[in-house]
Order: C-alpha cells, then sequence, then structure tokens
C-alpha cells in the first residue's frame, strides 16, 4: 500500500535472519546439539548481509516504488530522493515511467543533491557517491531541462 522504504525492507531482513535463526535452532539445540547453534546463527547473519549488500537496497526501493506508481499508489519523489548514492543510477533510468510533476521534482532533488562537487574532498568520498556524480554530471543537461524551478523555499 504505501510502497518500500529503508525500515521496512531492513526489518524484513532482520525478520528473515530471525526465521533462520529458529530453524537453526529446531535442528541444533533441539536435537541436542547446542555446540553447533551460535556459528549457524553467524553464518546466516553475514548471509543476510551479504544479500543486502548485493541487492543495493537503495537501488531496489527506487525500483520497487517507481514500478508500482499509479494514482491510488503516487510514488513520494521528495523520500527517492533523499536515499544515498546507490539510488541514482535507479532514479535516472525510472524518471521516463513517472509522472511529469514527479519527474520534475525528483529532477531538482538530483540536481541540488548530486550534482558533481566544485572541489575534491577526500574524506567524503566513496565508491556510491563517486559514481553519482558522474552519472548526474553526464546527465546534467537532461536533469536540467526537466527539473523543476528552485523556489527559494527550497533552497532554506
Amino acid at each position: 500500500e504505501f510502497g518500500l522504504t529503508e525500515l521496512r525492507l531492513y526489518t524484513t531482513a532482520f525478520m528473515g535472519w530471525l526465521a533462520l535463526v529458529f530453524v537453526w535452532f529446531g535442528a541444533t539445540v533441539l536435537r541436542g546439539q547446542r555446540e553447533r547453534f551460535i556459528f549457524g546463527g553467524l553464518i546466516a547473519g553475514f548471509a543476510v548481509l551479504l544479500g543486502l549488500n548485493v541487492l543495493n537496497p537503495d537501488a531496489l526501493i527506487v525500483r520497487t516504488n517507481a514500478a508500482r506508481v499509479n494514482a491510488h499508489n503516487p510514488l513520494d519523489g521528495q523520500y527517492i530522493s533523499e536515499l544515498s548514492g546507490d539510488s541514482v543510477p535507479a532514479l535516472l533510468d525510472a524518471l521516463p515511467s513517472l509522472s511529469e510533476e514527479d519527474r520534475c521534482t525528483v529532477a531538482e532533488r538530483v540536481l541540488r543533491r548530486w550534482a558533481p562537487p566544485e572541489s575534491f574532498d577526500p574524506l567524503t568520498w566513496n565508491w556510491s557517491r563517486a559514481q553519482a556524480w558522474q552519472i548526474v554530471g553526464t546527465n546534467q543537461a537532461y536533469l536540467q531541462s526537466i527539473a523543476c524551478p528552485v523556489s527559494d523555499s527550497l533552497m532554506d
């Protein structure tokens, strides 16, 4: 009904880990093999973390929410444009499928947040930001052509 958010995704992942731990508990502790339980619980935790990293949560959130947009389920452009740099490629891929209003809002916010910086700061650099800066820099003319005019209230 309300779309995918970071909180919903990470909560679901945690519940998945708990399900794995409960199954492992039944397979070990309840069968008299207590010494094997902790190792399996740790492996299950690492597997869930690895799965989340492979899944790329922010891009998944954008793809999921953009795919389910209709009159009954509007897109929350403000939320998806505040996700990390990992979401920027998915945001740009989703722009053509969005309504004109959402496209305008998302393009303006992406430009404001992910335009390449004027000076390089190695202390804030990471791979996701570098990719976001590169993609936005490459598509800057397109984004500027569809972005909403910036009002003074948005600049505050």
